[in-house]
């Protein structure tokens, strides 16, 4: 193919896939977005407040800095370039999954429609839409990019043995996707079953042919297994201090975790944004011994007949391998999220070439049966973007069927709260609250509804009730916010001023307390409140007009500027 056809061809493909992502092109920062520095105070600071804020993936950081530096604030840059990613790693798909099977000794034609076909399903695949339709899901398929663009490196390299120069390049490209995300690490051990395959399974052939690339990976891979350990040691979220699970208990869960991906990937539906998905506290709680033995069994049959099937046994593993991070022993706070499904996919579309050349029907039938299921996908990818258009349809969903996971209930309560719907908020409280009794969110949730409703005596109880679980400036801002509804002002300026000396970097808090300070007729301090407000986030426009309005209450006083 000519490098004309070849560019109209990806021109096309990028079109397509941006249509099937057009509705969530418009959609506002959700959740975790707005945690990240374009949406935060931050935003108007140097690259190094962008990295330094977060302390974790510095690259990509410097991909949202650069984002809002090219295409400014509004989410659709963000989205845009999300999008642009996603196809440039479909591409990348297809150069790899034709270089691994022109390495099964698949004839030129089959292995160019086989990759086209794996491409395209990895570019309109549903469960593909959290890394690309949320913002902050670019931490999957930017730190894909960077592995795919190694992996095609590794494989496409000019002689049997990887030279120096691309061992370097393979490794820089390595860093860049850990840098990005800490997952990336599995490539290490992507690169090592590569190997141990071709050319012949199981053979130390190619591990030798490249020691070159094993020898520089030896001691970045020490580096990385320290740093790992220590952000293990003492992460809330991540680690084996994790409250939620027990390591043994999290994989029970994940063995059956894995078979709800792959059967996700083949019939996709059941998707969600914050999965209800039960705890396996033990080997027969929801039948984990059951899963955990058809894991075992499923990898024991691949292994014994790799020389027959060695694309499935490969793809198998290498699904295993992306997941592994995530979804082995070490404990996350969430068992089941799509996102982590963006490069695992790959493993199992080398499955399903394997299934697709044993398949003994005509080209017509083929034909028709590609056609069939990229119109389903096609579809279902549609669907579930434009309910990514909709961000709070899709918090409702999973919350209305949330039983062992209450975050979804929170995260609706929020959204109710928002849209001055408290009276709807109390029954996704109490489903909260039973599975997390004394909560700080909890706490703070039933503290601001209450206010809502009116009920302020109840409120400031929550309020404090929270307060002493978790002492910090937005809880002492909240409570000083309903002091004042109350018409207790003197209460209100005291708790205003706590929120302010926990948190003094807060722009809302510093806000919060010249409000309090104009309406008590101390402008002076209300102006300077207002400032120090701006100086933290200077698109702060109601901090704006508040320091506009006091400026002018002076000037009419006789104040002056």
């Amino acid at each position: 193919m000519s490098p004309g056809k070849l560019a109209l061809l990806c021109l096309g493909c990028f079109i397509g896939v941006l249509c099937l992502y057009a509705r969530t092109l418009h959609g506002h920062f959700i959740f975790d977005d707005l945690e990240l520095p374009y949406a935060s105070a931050a935003r108007n600071g140097p690259l190094t407040a962008w990295i330094s804020g977060t302390g974790v993936r510095p690259v990509l950081m410097f991909s949202y800095w650069l984002n809002y530096h090219l295409l400014g604030a509004a989410p659709l840059g963000y989205h845009f370039v999300n999008v642009a990613i996603h196809v440039t790693n479909s591409a990348l798909v297809f150069m790899v999954l034709r270089r691994l099977l022109e390495k099964v000794g698949w004839p030129r034609p089959k292995t160019d429609i086989a990759s086209a076909i794996g491409a395209l399903v990895f570019a309109i695949h549903p469960l593909q839409t959290e890394s690309v339709s949320y913002v902050a899901g670019r931490s999957e398929s930017l730190a894909a990019l960077f592995l795919l663009l190694a992996y095609a490196v590794f494989l496409y390299r000019r002689h049997d043995s990887i030279s120096w120069k691309e061992s370097a390049l393979v490794l820089l490209l390595f860093a860049a996707g850990v840098l990005t995300k800490e997952n990336a690490v599995s490539l290490a051990a992507i690169l090592i079953l590569t190997d141990l395959f071709w050319p012949a399974p199981f053979s130390l052939g190619g591990v030798k042919r490249n020691w070159r690339l094993y020898c520089l990976m030896v001691p970045g891979a020490m580096i990385a297994a320290i740093a790992v350990f220590r952000m293990l040691a003492t992460a809330t979220s991540a680690g084996f201090s994790v409250a939620t699970f027990k390591w043994y208990q999290y994989a029970f869960t994940e063995a059956r975790a894995l078979f709800t991906y792959i059967r996700m990937a083949i019939l996709p539906f059941g998707q969600s944004l914050d999965h209800d998905y039960a705890t396996s506290h033990t080997l027969t709680e929801h039948g984990a011994i059951y899963y955990l033995l058809l894991l075992a069994a499923l990898v024991t049959v691949s292994l014994l007949l790799r020389r027959r099937y060695p694309l499935f046994c490969f793809g198998l593993l290498m699904f295993l391998i992306w997941l592994a991070p995530t979804s082995s022993i070490v404990p996350l706070d969430d068992a089941l999220v799509e996102r982590r499904m963006y490069l695992p996919l790959l493993g199992l579309i080398l499955m399903g070439c394997e299934a697709g050349l044993r398949l003994r029907v005509s080209t017509a039938t083929s034909a028709a049966l590609v056609c069939l299921l990229a119109l389903l996908f096609g579809k279902l990818c549609y669907d579930r973007n434009r309910l990514w258009g909709q961000p709070d349809k899709l918090v409702e969903l999973a919350a209305a069927g949330a039983v062992h996971n209450p975050r979804p209930l929170l995260n609706f309560s929020e959204i109710l709260l928002q849209r001055h719907r408290c009276d709807l908020a109390a029954p996704y409280l109490q489903r909260a609250e039973r599975r997390l009794p004394n909560n700080y969110y909890v706490d703070v949730a039933w503290g601001r509804t209450l206010a809502c409703l009116g009920r302020f005596d109840q409120a400031i109880a929550r309020l404090q009730t929270a307060a002493r679980l978790r002492p910090c400036s937005q809880v002492y801002e909240w409570m000083g916010l309903v002091y004042a509804q109350m018409g207790r002002s003197a209460d209100a300026g005291v708790t205003l001023k706590k929120a302010v000396a926990l948190g003094p970097q807060s722009a809302t808090a510093h806000g919060s307390l010249a409000l309090w300070y104009e309406k008590n007729n101390e402008l002076d301090q209300a102006e300077e409140e207002y400032q120090r407000a701006l100086a933290l986030n200077r698109g702060d426009s109601w901090a704006l007009n508040g320091w506009m309005h006091v400026r002018a209450l002076r000037a009419s006083q006789g104040g002056g500027f």
